[in-house]
C-alpha cells in the first residue's frame, strides 16, 4: 500500500468518526430534549456540570431548576466578559461569587445570584459602552436611568427606563435603585423580587457594583472625597436625619446650600451626579468599597486598594472567572472566617428561565405592597 492509498484510508477513517460524532451529539440533544422539554434559550451555553440533573453539592440538594438559573447567571457572564476584554475594562468576582470560587469552585449551593465589582474608572467606562454592545436579550438596568413619581410623569417616556411609584418610594426608601449599581439583566427569564412592580423588568441578573473610596482613609483628600460621597447617598436615600440637619442649619463637612440644592435634583440627576464626581475624584484611595455599605447599610466592608493590583482567574463551574490577587483577604475582610458554611436565605423562590417575568405577571395578579 503506497503513501497516497494510506492517506485516503486516513481521510475514510476521518471522515466516518466524524459522522458517528455528529450522530452521538444529535441523540445528546434528543436526550436533553426529554429532559428538559423546554429546552435551552437561543444562544445559551451550557456552562453548569449536569445542567439538566438534581445533585447534593456540600449536603445541599441543588435542583435542576436552581442549576438552570445558575446557567443563564453565566452565560451573562460571559457577554460581561465579552464586553470587557474588547474595552479593556477590568472586573472581579465579588461576594458570594468570589466566596463561590475559593470555597466551591462555583457557586455556592444555596446562591441564587453573582456579583462583580468595578473600580470607579472602569465601572465608568463600562456605563459608557455597555448600551451599545449587549445582545438584544439582555437589558442594562442602571440606578440613573429611573424615574421616581413623585417628581416627574406617573407614565414613563423615552427617556427613563423605569418608573418607580410613590408608595414604594415611600415604603421603601433605600431599596433598589437608590444605590450605585448597574444589573445586567435577561429579559427572557423570571427572577420575581417585586411583587407589586410587574412594570419593571424582573428577568435573571448579574450585579456590577462599583468602588469608591471608604474607610480607613489616611489621607485628607480621599477622607473629604469619602465623606462628600457619603452626604450624596444619603440625600439619595431620603435621610430624615440629613434633612434635619440642613433645616437647622448644622455644620456639614460640604457646603450646606449645595446639598440643599442636591436634594432638589430628581433623582436620575443624582444619580449621574453621585457617579460623576465619584469619578473625577477617584485618586488611588487606600481603601475601596461601597459607599452605601457605610452610609446606610449594616455591611461595611472594606478592601484594600493594593489587593486588585492584578487579576487572577479561578475555577468556576465549567469556565474561569477573573479575582484580585489578594482575593482571600477581600474574603476574609467581608466574612471574616470565610471558611465556615453558613447557610443564608436566596433572594427569591419565584424565578423560571423558562417564561419571562412578563408571562409571569399575565398569569399572576400584582402582590400589593405592604406599607410598614
Amino acid at each position: 500500500m503506497n503513501e497516497v492509498q494510506i492517506s485516503n484510508l486516513m481521510q475514510q477513517q476521518n471522515n466516518l468518526l466524524a459522522q458517528q460524532n455528529n450522530l452521538l451529539q444529535q441523540l445528546i440533544d434528543k436526550k436533553r430534549a426529554k429532559i428538559s422539554p423546554a429546552g435551552l434559550l437561543d444562544g445559551e451555553q451550557i456552562l453548569v456540570n449536569d445542567l439538566f440533573r438534581d445533585e447534593i453539592r456540600d449536603g445541599y440538594l441543588v435542583t435542576a431548576h436552581k442549576k438552570r438559573l445558575w446557567n443563564i447567571l453565566l452565560n451573562i457572564l460571559v457577554e460581561i466578559d465579552r464586553i470587557c476584554k474588547k474595552h479593556n475594562i477590568r472586573y472581579f468576582a465579588y461576594g458570594g461569587t468570589l466566596l463561590g470560587a475559593v470555597r466551591h469552585k462555583g457557586f455556592i449551593p444555596w446562591d441564587d445570584d453573582m456579583d462583580i465589582s468595578m473600580l470607579r474608572p472602569d465601572y465608568e467606562k463600562f456605563k459608557s459602552v455597555v448600551k451599545q454592545e449587549i445582545k438584544d436579550c439582555y437589558f442594562v438596568d442602571a440606578w440613573h436611568d429611573y424615574k421616581l413619581e413623585t417628581q416627574e410623569k406617573v407614565l414613563p417616556d423615552k427617556s427613563f427606563q423605569q418608573l418607580v411609584k410613590r408608595n414604594q418610594r415611600l415604603a421603601h426608601p433605600t431599596w433598589w435603585p437608590f444605590w450605585p449599581i448597574i444589573k445586567i439583566k435577561d429579559t427572557r427569564t423570571a427572577f420575581i423580587l417585586y411583587g407589586d412592580r410587574p412594570h419593571v423588568n424582573q428577568g435573571m441578573y448579574v450585579d456590577v457594583f462599583p468602588f469608591d473610596p471608604v474607610p480607613p482613609l489616611s489621607d485628607e483628600v480621599n477622607k473629604k472625597i469619602y465623606e462628600n460621597l457619603r452626604l450624596m447617598m444619603l440625600a439619595i436615600t431620603n435621610s430624615l436625619a440629613l434633612r434635619k440637619k440642613l433645616k437647622e442649619n448644622d455644620a456639614l463637612t460640604v457646603d450646606n446650600m449645595l446639598l440643599k440644592d442636591f436634594f432638589r435634583l430628581p433623582h436620575r440627576k443624582k444619580a449621574i451626579a453621585f457617579d460623576t464626581y465619584a469619578l473625577k475624584n477617584f485618586s488611588s484611595p487606600d481603601f475601596v468599597g461601597q459607599v452605601r455599605g457605610h452610609a446606610i447599610a449594616k455591611r461595611k466592608a472594606s478592601y484594600a486598594l493594593k489587593n486588585f493590583r492584578e487579576t487572577v482567574y479561578l475555577p468556576f463551574e465549567k469556565i474561569e472567572i477573573p479575582a484580585p490577587i489578594e482575593y482571600e483577604n477581600c474574603l476574609t475582610s467581608q466574612y471574616g472566617d470565610w471558611h465556615k458554611i453558613v447557610i443564608f436565605n436566596s433572594h427569591t423562590k419565584n424565578y423560571s428561565a423558562d417564561f419571562s417575568y412578563k408571562k409571569y405577571f399575565e398569569q399572576i395578579k400584582p402582590i400589593p405592597l405592604l406599607r410598614k
